[in-house]
């Protein structure tokens, strides 16, 4: 089974199109596009934090089941 989608007027997104790129022509030398931040970077940086976030909550819950593993075999 092949699900696709059907246009039915290739035409219908010619407008939206157009504006975009008048709009991207016209203020291109205000959007400075050499002075935006490097992508790659900004894609590493983020997969970065996530990571970071994974491992710091399974390592929150270790240590909570540590403690509790700890108090139980104490008897405190």
């Amino acid at each position: 089974m092949k699900i696709g989608v059907t246009v039915n007027n290739p035409d219908e997104w010619k407008p939206l199109a157009d504006l975009l790129a008048e709009l991207i022509a016209k203020y291109a030398y205000e959007i400075r596009f050499e002075e935006l931040p490097d992508p790659d970077k900004f894609l590493r940086v983020r997969s970065m934090k996530e990571a970071y976030k994974r491992y710091t909550v399974r390592r929150n819950r270790d240590l909570k089941e540590w403690i509790f593993m700890e108090y139980v075999l104490t008897g405190s």
